[in-house]
């Protein structure tokens, strides 16, 4: 990592809504308070409670996608690669420019998979194109990006519900502070499904009309789909190139209420703790503070919430700030909304124009703000703040400057070195605690693997805490208050991710069969949270308590090798100390039979199971007197598989090289590098070719270097177009 770690420069913003195709036209028409909602027409909604939603009309898929795969796209696709193209116009950049990408996302491809699935779990095998749920995985929609504006050094995607487009943007700091990358194309997408839609009316969280944020008869919030991505980049890359500034990111902070799937925690103090850190990793007071873009969901809880934590965070100069949330014009676009309103914040600071709350006509007194009313209005903006808070608990904020705001002095250190101090796994031999995983290193091959595990996991877990929890929601909880316990660490101020390839897919086509059966008045608002893909990691937050930064990653294959890479950003950028990292996939029919022939299938045969690894700064470690199992020296995740090899050392001997899921670009350039002559261990054997094998894969590498058996190891795993490769090394071997 560099001495100091570099300013990070906004040079490029693509924005689509419902107010417009483009950011130009979506924040002119927001400044002057106009509003976007009408009845859905993307879907029946005659049986619905509300019938509105902020909908993009005129988008075709097929106007975006390349001719030959418009049937394997989504709308959430074609959306993020409209917003991502014109991010990279507005920064000045050519197609093929070097940059790596982090995208947030929650629907991807469930508008079109919907019906599809329904039918397939139905028995219409004949009828169903099947090829269209190539669009269904929420990883592909970064894909599609990567596809569209060439030259992606690395991509992932980021699922925590409603923040995860702003938790992208925190993802793209962390590859910028640590020197991973220069420049990052970092925001969300996310577009109008059945399921959604039906889900949040079942929970009447949405209003009849549209949503009134922070006024006295608000009830509740609107719908919306859109996109918004962001050029960021080194202030050193920016002046080479003679960008433009928009703004600068100056701050950021992640943190999990732990509190409760879908409310949030009344006394709103994790929003505080959010606030706090945030200006403070911005080297900014609360005074400094000229405009917050609130959530403002409309929700009487949430804007309550959020309202106390902006007083409380601000203090006596709370009414100096100006406060507004642009969900009463384009609704709640979900995923997108983080990188949605970081968008209109940055370009609010660059313009010096303060956006409206349209719908606020008579603000709630109990949540005193000084709020915009009617239309926005011109305003120097030194810095402002823009809040997100998601299902299940997950709170982003952001800090931008104005572009002639000088530097602040940096108060970050080097980059932490991450050691692993626990482990724990359910899987094809039984429960397994740290070293002990070297049985999926090592030992003969079990023939035949078990479909589904002998141990349910559901049996791990305390019933009355647990009882809506489904199996991947029970492999998170049992797998992370395990893998805690083994490190002997506390939950507090610890995060979690997880790695997740196709979500809860039977439970979620299970609801879209109830919808299409019986109607949408008997969608069960018990049901409707646990179907986010991010839930079960949520769940494992509330469950355990880890109050740290909680996500999950998409990744297909390898999701717990990006699972990885993204707690060891968490932990670089000094977020959290701790993060338990890992993936857990139940045995799903509908995967089994659909999705996973899609997407190739291994010899090995299919089971299901998770793994967790406990990662610390090592300084962290060393001060609470924690066994150490072994040490990260190097992780790389590239889209190149050659460029993965070429950046690590040369083997020592007794080296050995796991494996889990391999493409076989992966494996022609392991076999061209330094490493290509080093013995192999092939997990898939041991564990299944489950999409939660690269867990299995990186645990059975740390027990092989903690038990002595290998002097490092290096542990693969690669998908289409990426590769990553982690060596582990004994505890106390310096990096």
């Amino acid at each position: 990592m560099p001495p100091e770690s570099p300013r990070i420069a906004v040079t490029g913003v693509g924005v689509v809504t419902a107010l417009g195709p483009d950011a130009g036209t979506t924040f002119r028409r927001l400044i002057a308070g106009e509003r976007a909602f009408s009845e859905v027409t993307l879907f029946d909604v005659s049986d619905q409670r509300v019938r509105i939603a902020a909908e993009i009309a005129g988008l075709r898929v097929s106007d975006v996608a390349p001719r030959a795969d418009a049937d394997a796209w989504s709308r959430t696709d074609a959306l993020g690669v409209v917003a991502a193209r014109e991010a990279l116009v507005c920064a000045g950049l050519r197609p093929g420019a070097r940059a790596s990408l982090a995208v947030g996302a929650s629907t991807g491809g469930m508008y079109e998979a919907e019906e599809i699935l329904s039918s397939v779990a139905q028995g219409c095998h004949a009828d169903a194109p099947v090829r269209r749920l190539l669009a269904y995985p929420i990883s592909t929609t970064a894909e599609r990006i990567a596809s569209s504006v060439g030259g992606v050094e690395r991509a992932v995607t980021l699922c925590s519900a409603c923040s995860s487009g702003a938790l992208a943007i925190v993802q793209a700091a962390a590859w910028i502070s640590t020197g991973r990358a220069e420049r990052v194309l970092a925001g969300g997408s996310d577009g109008l499904c059945r399921l959604t839609f039906s889900g949040f009316n079942a929970l009447g969280a949405t209003d009849r009309q549209p949503c009134r944020p922070f006024d006295v008869g608000r009830a509740g919030l609107s719908l919306g789909e859109g996109a918004a991505f962001l050029v960021l980049e080194t202030e050193r890359s920016a002046q080479e190139r003679g960008a433009r500034v928009l703004a600068w990111l100056a701050g950021w902070s992640v943190l999990s209420e732990a509190h409760h799937i879908t409310h949030p925690e009344p006394s709103g103090s994790t929003a505080v703790r959010l606030l706090g850190d945030a200006l403070r990793r911005a080297g900014r007071s609360p005074a400094d503070v000229h405009y917050v873009n609130a959530h403002g969901t409309g929700t009487l809880q949430n804007d309550a919430a959020e309202g106390k934590a902006v007083r409380e965070a601000l203090g006596a100069t709370a009414d100096r700030a100006w406060v507004s949330s642009s969900k009463g014009q384009i609704g709640h676009t979900l995923a997108a909304a983080g990188a949605v309103e970081a968008a209109i914040t940055a370009l609010a600071v660059e313009q010096g124009l303060v956006p409206p709350t349209a719908g606020l006509e008579k603000p709630d007194p109990q949540v005193p703000l000084r709020h915009v009313m009617g239309r926005g209005h011109a305003e120097p903006l030194r810095v402002a703040v823009s809040n997100s808070f998601g299902f299940g608990g997950t709170g982003c904020v952001l800090v931008f400057e104005h572009r002639d705001e000088k530097p602040k002095a940096d108060a970050r250190g080097a980059a932490a070195r991450a050691v692993v101090t626990g482990i724990f796994s359910v899987g094809a031999r039984g429960e397994l605690e740290n070293e002990q995983h070297t049985a999926y290193g090592e030992g003969e091959v079990s023939s035949p693997l078990p479909a589904r595990l002998e141990v349910d996991p559901l049996k791990l877990l305390d019933a009355a805490r647990s009882r809506r929890f489904d199996r991947a929601a029970a492999l998170a909880s049992a797998g992370v208050e395990r893998a805690l316990s083994s490190a002997a660490l506390s939950a507090q101020g610890t995060g979690i991710v997880a790695g997740s390839a196709f979500g809860n897919l039977e439970r979620s086509v299970e609801f879209v069969k109830r919808l299409r059966e019986r109607g949408a008045r008997m969608a069960s608002p018990a049901e409707f949270p646990h179907l986010v893909p991010s839930a079960p990691t949520g769940n494992a937050s509330i469950y355990t308590g880890a109050s740290g930064p909680v996500t999950t990653v998409a990744d297909l294959t390898t999701g717990a090798e990006a699972a990885v890479g993204v707690a060891l950003s968490f932990i670089e950028l000094d977020l959290a100390r701790a993060m338990v990292a890992g993936a857990g996939e139940p045995h799903d029919s509908l995967v089994e039979s659909v999705l996973a022939p899609l997407y190739g299938r291994s010899q090995a045969p299919r089971s299901e199971g998770g793994a967790w690894l406990v990662l610390e700064a090592a300084e962290h470690a060393a001060a609470r007197g924690a066994r150490v199992l072994a040490s990260l020296a190097e992780y790389v995740h590239a889209s190149d598989p050659a460029e993965a090899f070429s950046k690590l050392p040369p083997p020592s001997v007794r080296a050995r090289v796991v494996l889990a899921h391999v493409t076989p670009e992966l494996e022609r350039a392991l076999s061209a590098s330094s490493w290509g002559r080093v013995p192999r261990i092939d997990v898939l054997e041991r564990c299944g070719a489950h999409e939660a094998a690269g867990a299995f894969a990186l645990a059975a590498a740390v027990a092989l270097v903690c038990r002595g058996a290998a002097s490092e190891t290096l542990a693969c795993g690669g998908a289409s177009g990426r590769a990553y490769a982690t060596r582990i090394v004994p505890a106390e071997k310096p990096t």
